[in-house]
C-alpha cells in the first residue's frame, strides 16, 4: 500500500477544496481536516493581521518529517499539510491538514497529533497585529 504526503507554504491564500481534490483516498474510509484561521479577537483586543515568518529552507523539510511520523505513527493513508506565510487576515486559514485513512479514529488521532508537532516543531514565527500595536509571539507557530 502507498503512503503519500504532501507539503507545503506560500504566502498566497490557501485553496482547501483544492487541496482537497488533491488527496490519494484510494483505499482510504475517512478524512479528517483541520483548519486553522486568524481570530478576529485575541484577549480582548482586536486583530487587524498574524503575519507569519518562515525559515523557508527548512520548513518543507520539517513539515514532511511530521507528515512522515504521523503516517507511520497513526496508520495513515495519506497527509496533506499547507501552511501561510506573509500577513494573514481575520477569518483566513493559516494551517490547512487533510489526514486520510482505512478508519476515522486513526484519522482524527493522526490529524491531532500533526497540528501539536506542527506547532512544537515547524520553524515559523508568528506577530500579532491589533490596533495597540504589533508584537512578536514567543515560541514557534
Amino acid at each position: 500500500r502507498s503512503m503519500s504526503v504532501t507539503v507545503s507554504a506560500s504566502d498566497a491564500p490557501i485553496d482547501t477544496m483544492g487541496l482537497l481534490s488533491k488527496l490519494d483516498t484510494d483505499g482510504a474510509g475517512a478524512i479528517v481536516s483541520f483548519l486553522g484561521i486568524v481570530r478576529s479577537e485575541n484577549e480582548g483586543e482586536e486583530v487587524l493581521s498574524l503575519e507569519f515568518e518562515a525559515w523557508e529552507e527548512k520548513l518543507p523539510e520539517v513539515l514532511m518529517q511530521i507528515g512522515r511520523q504521523a503516517l507511520e505513527q497513526n496508520n495513515l493513508h495519506s497527509i496533506s499539510i499547507t501552511h501561510r506565510t506573509g500577513v494573514v487576515l481575520p477569518g483566513e486559514v493559516i494551517v490547512c491538514i487533510f489526514a486520510s485513512s482505512p478508519h476515522r479514529a486513526e484519522a482524527f488521532a493522526g490529524c491531532s497529533w500533526t497540528i501539536d508537532e506542527l506547532k512544537r516543531q515547524a520553524p515559523i514565527w508568528k506577530k500579532e497585529n491589533t490596533k495597540s500595536g504589533s508584537f512578536w509571539i514567543e515560541g514557534l507557530g
